[in-house]
C-alpha cells in the first residue's frame, strides 16, 4: 500500500546511497591530498560580509553579561512583480561580555602528537602558546571599541623567566620558549600570557555591573612555560600591552620561529572558545617545541609571504571577525551547515544522514583530522572553524548534533558567511505554477517573503517539504505571485542600537551566497570511479528525526488548517501527536531565536526612517 509520507524501502535505500557517495567522495579526495589547503587559512579572505559593532552601541545587561540589539533587514530581489513585497526585520543579540573566565588547559607532554601538526611548516608545535596569546590580543581589541568603561590590565601572575631557571631546571614540566631580543615590554607582554590562572583580565563595567571580555580564560595547572630572551629584568608594573602592540609582539614570535601558518590556525580555535567552552572542559595540545633557532625563511608551501598578520588593521576585519566569535547562537549553525543539503526534503533527512555517519564511522574511523577536513572539503566557507572545532577537540560533540538531527538555523549568520542554512534561503521556482501545482518549498518561500502571521517566523525545520498544492488551493499571499520571475530571500543590512537613543546602519555588502566565488556546499567530483556502499548503518525503524522535521515544517505551513487534498497526511501516524510532543514544538519554535519581537526603541524610530541609501528600504 502506498505511503503518502513514508519513503518506500527502494527510495529510502537510494538516498541513503547518494549521501553515503556525496562523503565518500569526500573522504578519497582527502586520503588522497590531505594536506591543509593554503586558502583555509587566509583569513583576510573569509568572513568578509560579517558585520562591525559599532563604538557607541547602546548595551544592555543580565545575569550573563552584556549583549548589543540590533535589527536586521530583509526583503525579496527585486524583479517583476506587481503585488510586491514587504521589506521585514528580524531581532538580533549578540553577547559582548562574559561573567566568568574559560577554563583551559594544556594536555600532558606524554600524549599523542595530534594528526594536524604535520601539516604545519615546522614540526614545532606551538599552537597552544599562540591561542593564549590571541585571547589576549582579541581582548585588547575588544576593550577600545567597546563603549563605556573598559579595561585592560596585568596580574601579579607571569611565567617563569629566564633568570629563574637555576631553581627550576629539575622540573620536567616546564617548557621553554625564547622570545629572542624582545623589548622588557614584550618580554612582559608574554609573561602575562603564558602565566599560570590568569596573568591579565580585561572588564566592562555597565551602571554597577562588571563582566570580562568573552576570551577571558583562566589556564588550568598543568605544564607551565619559562621564557627565555635577553632582557635582564622585567618591570614590576608595566602598562598592559595595546591591540596594536601586542600584535607586533605576535608578529615578531612568528616571524622568529617560522609559525605563521601555526598562528591563523589558532586564531580558529579561540574564535570559538566564547560559543564552545560551555559544552566540555577544552584542552589545549601540548607544545612541542626543539631547542630555538632564529629562522627567518618563508614558510613551505606558503609563498610570496601572503600569510601574514598585516589583514588585522585593515578594513575593521579583526572587528567583523569579533563579532562572529561572540555571536555565540551562529557558531553551530556555520559549522553544522556542512551536512545540510538543500535538495533533501523532510521525510528523507534520516536516510541522508545515516548514510553521511556511515561514511565517517566505516571509512573515516572516526579519524578526527579525516573528518575535519572532509567537513572542510564540504563547506569551504566555514573551513576556517572547522579548523578551530579540529584543534579543540570539538567534533565529537557536533557529530551527537549529526546524530539526532540538530542541526540548527540562525539566518543572520547563513547570509554573512555564505552558508545555506535552510531551504527558505533558495531562489522560488520558475515559473511557480507547473502543470497547476505548486511546490509546498515555494509556498513557504513566498509565505515567509509575505511575513503574514504566523508566517513572519523563520520555520525552525530547514529541511523543505515535501509535494505540491494545485495552484487554486494556495494561499492569496502565493497566488498573487503566479506571474513573478524572480524572488529570493534577500538581505538588505543591519541596524544596531547605538548610545543616545542613535542608530547605526551597515548596509550589506555582497552578501548574497550565489555571489561568492567560494561554494556554500560542495560534492566531490564522480573521478574516484565507483565507490563500494556499506549499508551497516541504514536502518528503516529508525526515522524518529524525518517524522520530526516533517510534523514541524507541515505545522509552520499549515498552521490554520490543511488543505482539502491534504487529509490522507495530516491522519497519518506521523502526526498522531500526544499533548507532550505538541508542547515540545511549541517549545522549539518560541527558543529558535527567530521571534519577530522588536525592541521598543527600534520599533518607533524604523516607522519614521527616511532610507538614504538604495540598499535600504522599510515598509
Amino acid at each position: 500500500m502506498h505511503d503518502v509520507i513514508r519513503l518506500s524501502a527502494d527510495q529510502f535505500r537510494s538516498i541513503y546511497e547518494e549521501s553515503f557517495k556525496t562523503w565518500a567522495r569526500l573522504y578519497f579526495r582527502v586520503v588522497e591530498n590531505s594536506k591543509l589547503p593554503t586558502h583555509i587559512l587566509l583569513v583576510q579572505d573569509v568572513f568578509r560580509q560579517h558585520p562591525s559593532l559599532p563604538r557607541n552601541l547602546s548595551l544592555k545587561h543580565d545575569k550573563r553579561g552584556a549583549f548589543a540589539t540590533g535589527t536586521s533587514i530583509w526583503g525579496s530581489t527585486t524583479g517583476t512583480c506587481g503585488p510586491g513585497l514587504p521589506s521585514f526585520r528580524q531581532p538580533v543579540h549578540i553577547r559582548v561580555s562574559a561573567r566568568e573566565p574559560i577554563s583551559l588547559s594544556i594536555s600532558e607532554m606524554g600524549e599523542a602528537k595530534p594528526a594536524y601538526t604535520s601539516c604545519f611548516a615546522q614540526d614545532d608545535d606551538y599552537l597552544a602558546i599562540l591561542v593564549l596569546a590571541w585571547t589576549y590580543i582579541l581582548s585588547a581589541r575588544w576593550t577600545e571599541i567597546m563603549p563605556g568603561s573598559c579595561t585592560l590590565a596585568y596580574t601579579e601572575n607571569q611565567a617563569t623567566c629566564h633568570d629563574s631557571m637555576a631553581r627550576c631546571k629539575d622540573e620536567q614540566s616546564l617548557i621553554s620558549i625564547h622570545i629572542g631580543n624582545a623589548s622588557s615590554e614584550e618580554a612582559r607582554w608574554w609573561a602575562a600570557v603564558l602565566a599560570p590562572g590568569q596573568g591579565w583580565q580585561a572588564h566592562m563595567k555597565l551602571e554597577q555591573n562588571t563582566s570580562l571580555s568573552p576570551w577571558s580564560i583562566r589556564l588550568k595547572p598543568g605544564p607551565g612555560f619559562v621564557l627565555l630572551h635577553t632582557t635582564n629584568d622585567l618591570p614590576s608594573s608595566h602598562p598592559a600591552a595595546s591591540f596594536s602592540d601586542a600584535s607586533t609582539y605576535l608578529d615578531n614570535f612568528c616571524t622568529r620561529h617560522n609559525i605563521m601558518d601555526q598562528s591563523h590556525a589558532a586564531l580558529a580555535s579561540v574564535l570559538l572558545l566564547p560559543s564552545m567552552s560551555g559544552f566540555r572542559a577544552l584542552r589545549l595540545p601540548a607544545p612541542r617545541v626543539s631547542d630555538w633557532r632564529n629562522v627567518t625563511g618563508l614558510p613551505i608551501g606558503y609563498p610570496d609571504g601572503k600569510l601574514q598578520h598585516d589583514w588585522m588593521h585593515k578594513d575593521h576585519h579583526i572587528d567583523k571577525l569579533l563579532t562572529l566569535s561572540c555571536n555565540t547562537r551562529s557558531i553551530r549553525p556555520m559549522l553544522l551547515s556542512a551536512f545540510y543539503e538543500p535538495s533533501i526534503e523532510c521525510n528523507a533527512i534520516t536516510p541522508w544522514l545515516q548514510g553521511t555517519l556511515a561514511v565517517i564511522e566505516h571509512l573515516a574511523g572516526r579519524n578526527p583530522y579525516i573528518i575535519g577536513r572532509m567537513c572542510m572539503e564540504r563547506a569551504p566557507r566555514v573551513a576556517f572553524l572547522w579548523l578551530g572545532s579540529l584543534i579543540l577537540g570539538l567534533q565529537e560533540r557536533l557529530l551527537q548534533d549529526v546524530r539526532f538531527g540538530q542541526i540548527p538555523i540562525d539566518l543572520p549568520s547563513a547570509v554573512w558567511s555564505g552558508t545555506v542554512q535552510s531551504f527558505i534561503q533558495q531562489r522560488v521556482s520558475k515559473p511557480l505554477v507547473t502543470v497547476g501545482y505548486v511546490s509546498r518549498a515555494d509556498e513557504c518561500r513566498l509565505l515567509f517573503l509575505s511575513q503574514s502571521g504566523h508566517h513572519a517566523r523563520i520555520p525552525v525545520c530547514q529541511w523543505r517539504p515535501f509535494g505540491a498544492t494545485p495552484f487554486e488551493d494556495v494561499d492569496i499571499e502565493v497566488r498573487v505571485h503566479e506571474g513573478c520571475e524572480d524572488h529570493k530571500l534577500q538581505y538588505k543590512g543591519i541596524i544596531w542600537e547605538c548610545e543616545g537613543d542613535k542608530f547605526e546602519f551597515q548596509s550589506s555588502q555582497e552578501a548574497d551566497s550565489e555571489n561568492l566565488s567560494v561554494p556554500s556546499l560542495t560534492k566531490a567530483p564522480d573521478d574516484a570511479g565507483p565507490v563500494r556502499v556499506c549499508f551497516d548503518e541504514l536502518d528503516r525503524e529508525r526515522e524518529a528525526i524525518s517524522e520530526n522535521a516533517t510534523r514541524n515544517i507541515f505545522g509552520w505551513l499549515r498552521f490554520d488548517g490543511y488543505a482539502r487534498h491534504e487529509e490522507d497526511i495530516w491522519k497519518h501516524e506521523w502526526f498522531d501527536m500526544s499533548e507532550s510532543d505538541e508542547d515540545d514544538i511549541e517549545e522549539d519554535e518560541t527558543t529558535s531565536g527567530a521571534s519577530p519581537e522588536l525592541s521598543p526603541r527600534i520599533e518607533p524610530w524604523l516607522s519614521g526612517v527616511t532610507p538614504s541609501t538604495n540598499d535600504f528600504t522599510v515598509t
